[in-house]
């Protein structure tokens, strides 16, 4: 059993390149073969939002605090609240952020695929996208 302190871990912001706004990442478990498996804990400022990307084996997202926003490539842009799970199935096209209005933080999970690729990012994401009027 190892348990990680979180003072030896602290908040960065996630990269420009990858994200629209402002967006903090706290590690909450990193790749430590065997397992591939990777947690974190995003909090997106209002507006905020990833780029579309993919995950090779999926990415599931347990939704702590606001509200958010997620889309699945040719789908309508969903809400998301407090308590709900996201399973995203693997290779699937998508992005997910903060409503324009409110701060958003989700527990993002994923697994690195058998070669050790993860996240595949693409372009942003549209602002006709991004405001389009959710579901949910």
């Amino acid at each position: 059993m190892k348990i990680l302190r979180a003072e030896s871990r602290a908040t960065k912001s996630a990269p420009a390149s990858n994200f629209t706004g402002t967006v903090f990442s706290d590690e909450v478990l990193k790749v430590t073969p065997p397992s591939r498996m990777r947690a974190s804990a995003i909090t997106f400022t209002p507006g905020a939002r990833t780029n579309w990307h993919t995950h090779p084996l999926g990415q599931t997202l347990y939704c702590l605090s606001g509200i958010g926003r997620i889309q699945k490539e040719g789908e309508q842009v969903q809400a998301l609240y407090p308590g709900d799970t996201v399973v995203i199935p693997p290779g699937v096209r998508h992005w997910h952020g903060a409503a324009p209005d409110r701060v958003f933080s989700h527990l993002a999970m994923s697994e690195d695929g058998p070669n050790g690729e993860s996240t595949a990012w693409f372009e942003p994401v549209s602002e006709a996208d991004y405001t389009a009027t959710p579901q949910g």
